[in-house]
């Protein structure tokens, strides 16, 4: 049988070293690693022992790219900047595309290319990562016990040892200025990202986590999917210290005395996310249902708990898991979605197996 080519575009961080070694695993796969750099390639194809490209980021070297190419799965974040380059040419020559970006104003973008991706039978899939495809599908396992559900309320708290607390707080102060809306008791309304903290309580090993108000498709799709008139997505970094510093960053940057991240807090995050004193290993996803069944009040609440810096393989398990389905069973649809929907819960546990990460149901 011919393998599938997939080409995994990328820095190869953390996030991107996981999707290639599951993938690489399959014998129907092919996974090719597309790099910015074309210095690096060299050295990253000795290192890892896969095939490495260069792929700047202009249209005729992605295009160029995607010769031969089943599917792409687009790790180059944060997805911030409405770029749509790598989208728009996997449209226009058929080739499927997943990422994993979660924020509404980068995804509401994508739409432009429905009519596209359509005409050419490609598929452009997003917001293939912890929320909202992991959140949704913790959410349809507890949704049968109710017959009304008002309220639903996420929270993804991140693990120390996968040292993501810089590459979140670059994210989170990229979008900070951004006004964003979330369904609040059937009105909706606006709010600004990293604010309204609030205490999560996660089961042990966990325990409790301070999160903040963050943008994410969860905000968007889960008053359509379920009828809530309530939905909330949170964020908690790995200690209270990533907090302060997110926090007085955000301050900061909200009153125009800084526009990116500097020296002093770069240098202050990766310093609490190596210390040991400093941070919680552990991490998760969870999910609080509030509703009623038979007219009585019923509160539900469902966590993937996980050790030892494993949180990146809840964000890593949609895409493989997608990527997968579509090498195994073909792709029989074309056009953007976000990937609520698209997978269910057995084919991204399969993923997950390899990590001690446990479901554990309130």
């Amino acid at each position: 049988m011919q393998k599938k080519k997939i080409l995994l575009l990328g820095e190869y961080g953390a996030f991107s070293q996981r999707i290639c070694r599951a993938l690489s695993g399959s014998p129907d796969i092919e996974c090719v690693i597309g790099v910015a750099d074309a210095r690096r390639r060299a050295r990253l194809e000795r290192e890892t022992g896969q095939t490495v490209v260069a792929v700047p980021h202009d249209p005729h070297s992605i295009r160029r790219a995607l010769e031969d190419v089943f599917a792409v799965i687009n790790a180059r974040g944060p997805f911030l900047a409405r770029n749509y380059t790598v989208a728009e040419q996997c449209a226009e020559r058929g080739v499927h595309y997943v990422d994993p970006a979660d924020s509404n104003d980068y995804v509401s973008g994508l739409a432009r290319l429905a009519r596209k991706a359509e005409k050419h039978g490609s598929l452009i899939v997003t917001g293939a990562a912890a929320a909202p495809t992991v959140s949704a599908l913790l959410v349809d396992m507890l949704a049968p016990e109710f017959d009304h559900i008002h309220e639903i309320h996420a929270c993804l708290a991140h693990g120390k040892n996968d040292c993501r607390d810089f590459a979140i707080a670059r994210a989170i102060l990229g979008y900070v200025d951004l006004v964003s809306r979330m369904k609040e008791k059937g009105r909706w309304r606006e709010f600004q990202g990293w604010t309204r903290p609030q205490s999560v309580y996660f089961p042990a090993p966990v325990g409790r986590r301070r999160g903040y108000l963050c943008d994410g498709l969860d905000l968007d799709i889960f008053p359509k999917r379920y009828g809530a008139q309530t939905v909330t997505f949170r964020t908690a970094l790995s200690s209270r210290a990533s907090n302060f510093v997110l926090s007085f960053s955000r301050w900061l940057k909200r009153r125009g005395m800084m526009r990116s991240l500097p020296s002093p807090v770069r240098v202050s995050l990766r310093a609490i996310s190596t210390l040991p004193r400093f941070g919680d290993p552990n991490g998760g996803l969870g999910v609080e249902l509030r509703g009623d069944k038979g007219g009585v009040p019923l509160t539900r609440s469902v966590f993937l708990v996980v050790r030892d810096g494993n949180t990146p393989a809840i964000a890593a398990a949609p895409t493989v898991a997608l990527v997968r389905k579509w090498v195994r069973q073909g792709v029989s649809t074309a056009g953007v979605t976000p990937c609520v929907g698209l997978l269910d819960w057995p084919e991204v546990r399969n993923e997950l197996m390899g990590y001690d990460i446990v479901l554990v149901r309130a």
